[in-house]
Parts: structure tokens; sequence; C-alpha cells
């Protein structure tokens, strides 16, 4: 089994080593619906694709060139801008991406081997049994989950939204303004309830394979038309810096006067965020995560979209950097002017063909943003459906009425907060999910170290699924373009 030339089997032996990793999902009987491109994509464009695209030449400028108070370093500085890509690493690479595969795994585990509800509240059954399913306290958490994820989704619109008004006041002269924000979201909104409405095969499994293609295409125009040996060298010294402080600048709280409150501000701002989608996110995984063992959920839910994250923002943080620091383009006094929604399709003017680097950066950004509002709205829709499962369409009225939500929130929040608007209300929401995930995940672990185990120290399978078989969905189809095919899209 292949991953763009890398044989996944042989991760069976030496990668996510524990006995959990080689439970099945579903039982040893089923059989997977996704292969691994078309899982990579979903897992990809639902996930972090909608804020690498806002935010991936954004971060690293602007941390280089605003440090936090406390370190001492100069703006632009060579240490600055080291410090800048540790940081970016730090908050869309391995880290942020584990708070969500964390409730993947274990919301898999329950809902396709032990025959729990298609809930996010089934988080709570490894803890408290099947029964809690039923009961108040999972009504509350499942309400809490869906508060949650409304705003992340709502905020995110909102990022894609004041994005797409830069690229009008760009190509057509449009001044953002609050009659620009509705026409943009109103076109979203239309675009993702299409998706919704078609469903997970047809909608999602299309688009974000699409769009996946679109990132790499995009990612090696701008590595070689940019100044690829620049990007070269700063990911390779990033990237150490990154393993070397990784536990220090995980643990950073800058308890000093003249800190500014900036790790409060960004590192965990973007953790909180991240758990405000974790239950919701993790409850999507379900549903492509069919037939496949939890090693291999690992590593295409987990690794291979948190090193895509990496890659992303070296290759756009280096080239905004190159500009800024060796070209004399001060890209930095265009965000003081436009906001950090402009630097993005600004960067591209530096780079040849850039017109058309924009489009298609147009493109990703509308179906990295459709993607994941579809995705949301799909799986909130089943959950408010008594009795769903994985494989539940909810009802076209639901996915509409909860699709509406999102749009007019994300106008609320852009109209009169911007991005400070945007940050805050995820804020909020997310700060009482990252203790409510932490006590789940350790009530799995608990959990899981009571199952009971064969002679050579593996789990014994489920007494709901050793004998099931294969559940009889359709397999999802691939790429009709023979050499997408073969690669496995």
């Amino acid at each position: 089994m292949y991953f763009v030339g890398i044989d996944i089997s042989k991760f069976k032996h030496d990668c996510a080593v524990t006995p959990i990793g080689k439970i099945k999902l579903g039982g040893p009987n089923a059989k997977p619906k996704f292969s691994y491109i078309q899982w990579f994509g979903i897992s990809l464009c639902t996930g972090i694709g909608a804020g690498v695209v806002f935010w991936g030449a954004a971060e690293p400028l602007l941390f280089a060139m605003e440090p936090s108070p406390s370190t001492g370093l100069a703006p632009g500085s060579n240490g600055a801008v080291l410090w800048s890509m540790l940081h970016c690493f730090l908050q869309w690479g391995l880290t942020p991406y584990a708070s969500c595969v964390i409730m993947g795994v274990i919301l898999s585990y329950v809902i396709l081997n032990k025959g729990a509800p298609f809930r996010a509240s089934s988080l709570l059954v490894p803890i408290f049994g099947k029964n809690v399913a039923e009961s108040r306290w999972a009504d509350a958490f499942d309400a809490i989950s869906a508060f949650a994820l409304t705003a992340a989704v709502a905020g995110g619109l909102g990022y894609g939204t004041m994005q797409w008004s830069a690229a009008l006041d760009s190509f057509a002269g449009l001044t953002p303004n609050l009659t620009v924000y509705a026409v943009v979201i109103v076109v979203m909104f239309l675009c993702y309830n299409a998706s919704a409405i078609s469903g997970l095969r047809n909608g999602i499994t299309k688009l974000s394979n699409w769009n996946t293609q679109l990132f790499f295409i995009l990612l090696l125009f701008i590595f070689l038309a940019g100044p690829t040996s620049y990007i070269c060298n700063l990911f390779t010294e990033s990237l150490g810096e990154y393993i070397n402080e990784f536990f220090s600048a995980s643990l950073y709280t800058a308890p000093y006067p003249d800190a500014a409150n900036w790790p409060q501000s960004w590192d965990m701002y973007w953790w909180v965020d991240w758990m405000a989608y974790a239950p919701l996110l993790g409850l999507f995984m379900v549903r492509v995560a069919y037939g496949r063992t939890l090693r291999e959920f690992i590593l295409i839910e987990w690794l291979f979209p948190a090193l895509f994250g990496i890659v992303w923002f070296s290759v756009f943080g280096g080239t905004i950097l190159h500009a800024q620091i060796f070209e004399g383009i001060d890209f930095y006094a265009l965000y003081q002017q436009s906001g950090a929604e402009a630097l993005t399709l600004a960067m591209f003017d530096v780079l040849p063909l850039g017109t058309i680097a924009k489009i298609i950066m147009l493109f990703i950004i509308t179906i990295s943003l459709v993607t994941q509002c579809d995705s949301m709205t799909v799986t909130l829709s089943s959950m408010c459906i008594k009795g769903s499962d994985e494989n539940t369409e909810a009802p076209i009225p639901l996915k509409l009425f909860w699709g509406t939500v999102f749009a007019v929130i994300a106008l609320v929040f852009t109209a009169l907060g911007g991005i400070d608007g945007v940050k805050t209300i995820k804020s909020f929401v997310g700060i009482p999910l990252t203790f409510i995930c932490l006590f789940v995940t350790l009530g799995f672990l608990r959990y899981m170290a009571k199952r009971p185990r064969k002679a050579n120290g593996e789990y014994e399978e489920e007494d709901e699924v050793k004998d099931a078989p294969d559940n009889g969905e359709p397999v999802a189809a691939r790429s009709k373009i023979k050499i997408l095919s073969k690669l496995g899209f």
C-alpha cells in the first residue's frame, strides 16, 4: 500500500508501536472505503487547509517583525526570523493536529467497534459506559461541542471572507465593507451547502482531492519560482530549531511585564481554537476511517497533514521573508495598512506569473472553506438525528439550517470585530473544551488499559464487531484521470 511513494505497510511494526495501533476500525471484516490519497485529501482540507491559506504568509512575517517583546529580539533580525518559524511550526505542525486526532481515535473506536451513537458525547462512553449516551450529561456535552464548533467554523469562514474581500479590492477596486462581506459569505454559503447536499462521496471527496492537487501544484511553483535556496536553508534550520526547542517553546507563557500577552494571543489561542474543533472534527473523521487500523489513522490524520503544514509555512514564509529582508519590498507596511488578509495574495507579486498564481490561490481558498464548512455541516446535522450512525445522511433542511447558522455568525463576526472579534469568540468557546477533552483522553487510556489482551499482547477483538460483516457501503470512486488514478486519487 503506497502513499506518495511511501509503502505504508512498512509502518506496521515500527510506527505507532503500541498494540492499540493494530486495532481495526469496524472489525476484522471491515473493508476501507477510501484510498489513502482520498483520505489524506479529506483530512487536509477539512482540518488545516482553511487556516494555512490565510496565515501561511502572514504569520511568518508578523512574528519576525513583531516578536514577543519578552524575547528581546530586534524586529526582522536573524533571531526573530528563526523564532518566527519555530512558532509557526508549533502552531500548525504536530501539536494542534494531535488534539483533534486524539478525539478522532476515541470516537472512531467507540462508534465503529463498540456500537456507540454517532455523537460527540460518545467520548464519554469509555469513562461512564454506554448508558451515558442517553443521559442529560451527553446532551449537555453535545450542546457545548455544537456551540464551540459553530463559533470555530464561523470564525474560519470569517477569515476566508476577509481574504476574498482583499482579493476583490486588489482585482476590482472594491473596498471591503459590509455589503462585500455579505456577498462573499452568501456565495460561500451556496457552494458549501451544495456540496453538503451532494453527500460525502460526491461532495467532500471530490473537492478535497482536487484541492489537494492544487495545494501541491502551487507549493511546487512557489518553491521553484521563488527564492528556492533561501527556502531550503530556512526550512532546514527552522526544523532543527523546532526539534531542539519543542518542549520549551510549547511551555512558553512569558510571565513578564513586557510580554504583552504574546503567547496568550498566539500560541495558546491557536491551541484553544483547535480544541473548539476537536470533538466534531474527530466525529467527522469517523466517517472516513472505517476499515483502517488506528495506526493508519494516526499516520493519515495526524502525521502527514502536520508535515504538510510545516512545509507550507516554510515555502510561503520563506518567500515573503526573503522579499521583506533581502529584496526591500515592505510587506510589513502593507500589513499595517491593509491587514493580514492582504498579505498572501500580495506575495505573488514578487513571483513570475503572479496573476495566474493568485487565481489558483483563490480557488484553493474557496475550496478549502467549502470543504471545511461542508464537513462540519454534514457532521453536525447527522449528530442531531436520533439513532444516526457514521453513514447517515441528514435531511437537506437540517443541513441548510446549520449552513445558515455558520454564515450568519460569520457575517456578524467579520462586520463587528474583524480578526480580533473572530479570535475572541473562538477562544471563549475553546477553553472549556480543552479541559473536557483532557479528562476524556485520560479516561480512554484508563479504559484501554483494562481491555483484554491475547497472549502476544494484542487486544482481543470486541464482541460487537469480531464476527460482523463489512458494512456494505460502496467504495469511493477514484479520479477518472489515469495518471491520478494510478497514484491513488
